[in-house]
């Protein structure tokens, strides 16, 4: 007889209902615990990584509060042009109220040095495109130092018989060493061959000087005589008091202020120079802002950790998993109990508690502040207030820090541990697959077999019966 195609029909038996009920009474005890254990897994893999998104989000809130950049709000009014001012200003995190009269006296610059070649030294021809190309008669030697002592920057080029201009230029440009000077040409209508060497070095004693053949390039001696350019600092005068810089920017010389000199200022009839107004004044509205951002951070986070932490509900006594990533897990309680103690129990240097300055816990467990309270204590100290928010962003930082500290975190350390169970999980389900699809074929043949021998049997009983029936006639 032909092969058995389908099991039972060739015994006429459900055998397809057997080995469908064996593989799913095998699954359920094999692979559906992995499967449960598995998608469980990933619910608290995914719930660690949000309540650790959400604490990192804070915490970098939390870090531009503590470096001034967000905090220390204040209005700023000043007499200078917005298209061409004199000089350009930012604020530093340690800028308190302050008026200023401000004037550039000298702007910081390297030197210059202007030298001329002759014939002598330079001869011309024409290239294979007709263009004149100006090329050195002679050889030697040229050194370059830019300041002096310990800081100074120094390298030599070497200059060939026949070098063009152009080559001239870029072996002093491209010079290992050089990291200021740079080379410009002019060829003059008399064919006089002008050469500009300025060093971007600037400020007192950066001076460029040359030593060697320093006639190739028209320059005499060191180049002093040559120099149209000194180096030299720039100078600001800041409420009649000069303040110098080695760079057009002065980063310490004015307490919370950095200031960038930009061109000299204008001077009067009498040669005095005019002077432009900076005044500095506290901005309370965007501080309330900024008090109003932090409670919204800290809040989002209490709401994750009470979204995350939603226990599951049952029915006849079976969980209906519809509770959060993280459902009545202790780590959401206890971050939000400890930096619920932070704001609780804090306590500024003179006394103050946060709840004094407006700032509270409300009965649902979200931060508040009450704008009266907050305008108050800013119009009282508001510089104390501004050291408050420092302060208690440090703390909060710190009890964030235990819980999402790389290598060291509780939460690091928690998600670490269930990513390589969930990952162990998966690859037992991915091998729990094969184990499956080879017993649902061991359970093929078995029964393939068995229906072919009842298939047979039922051939030889009727080909019996028939023989029998025969006979009896």
């Amino acid at each position: 007889m032909g092969s058995i195609t389908s099991l039972g029909v060739g015994s006429g038996l459900d055998l397809e209902s057997i080995v469908s009920s064996l593989v799913s009474l095998k699954k359920s005890t094999k692979v559906t615990p992995i499967n449960n254990k598995e998608a469980l897994k990933e619910l608290e893999v995914t719930g660690l990584s949000s309540l650790k998104s959400s604490m990192t989000s804070l915490a970098d809130h939390l870090k531009t509060i503590s470096d001034g950049s967000a905090i220390n709000k204040r209005t700023v009014e000043t007499t200078l042009s917005e298209e061409n001012p004199e000089f350009g200003y930012e604020l530093k995190s340690d800028v308190s109220n302050c008026s200023h009269d401000i004037a550039v006296k000298q702007l910081a610059c390297g030197t210059k040095i202007k030298g001329s070649a002759s014939s002598e030294n330079f001869f011309s021809e024409q290239d294979a495109d007709g263009n004149t190309v100006y090329r050195s008669r002679n050889a030697g030697q040229i050194s370059f130092t830019v300041g002096s002592g310990d800081d100074a920057e120094s390298f030599s080029i070497d200059i060939s018989e026949n070098d063009s201009l152009s080559t001239i230029m870029k072996k002093i440009n491209e010079a290992d060493g050089n990291d200021s000077v740079s080379m410009n040409y002019v060829v003059g209508s008399d064919g006089s061959i002008n050469f500009m060497l300025q060093s971007s070095k600037t400020g007192d004693g950066k001076e460029l000087r040359l030593s060697g053949d320093t006639n190739l390039l028209g320059i005499s001696g060191d180049g002093a005589d040559n120099e149209i350019q000194s180096a030299q600092n720039a100078k600001m005068v800041v409420d009649g008091i000069e303040i110098s810089s080695a760079t057009n920017k002065f980063k310490d010389q004015v307490s919370g202020l950095e200031l960038t000199a930009k061109k000299v200022s204008q001077t009067d009839e009498e040669g005095n120079y005019i002077t432009n107004s900076i005044s500095v004044s506290e901005d309370q509205t965007e501080m309330k802002k900024v008090a109003d951002a932090f409670a919204s951070k800290f809040n989002s986070l209490i709401s994750t950790c009470n979204k995350l932490y939603t226990k599951n509900t049952y029915t006849n006594g079976k969980c209906n998993y519809d509770g959060g990533d993280l459902a009545g897990d202790p780590i959401c309680q206890n971050v939000k109990n400890s930096l619920k103690s932070v704001i609780n129990n804090y306590v500024s240097t003179d006394g103050k508690t946060l709840y004094q300055m407006g700032i509270s816990i409300d009965k649902s467990g979200n931060l508040e502040v009450d704008s009266t309270k907050f305008e108050t204590a800013l119009s009282s100290n508001y510089d104390g207030v501004i050291n408050v928010m420092k302060d208690l962003s440090d703390k909060l930082t710190d009890a964030i820090d235990i819980y999402t500290k790389s290598s060291t975190g509780i939460l690091t350390k928690r998600s670490e541990a269930a990513n390589n169970e969930w990952k162990d999980l998966k690859s037992k389900l991915s091998s729990m697959d094969e184990y499956m699809k080879n017993y649902e074929d061991r359970l093929r043949k078995k029964y393939t077999s068995l229906d072919t021998i009842l298939a047979n049997m039922n051939t030889n009983m009727s080909y019996i019966s028939s023989i029998l029936s025969s006979s009896q006639q």
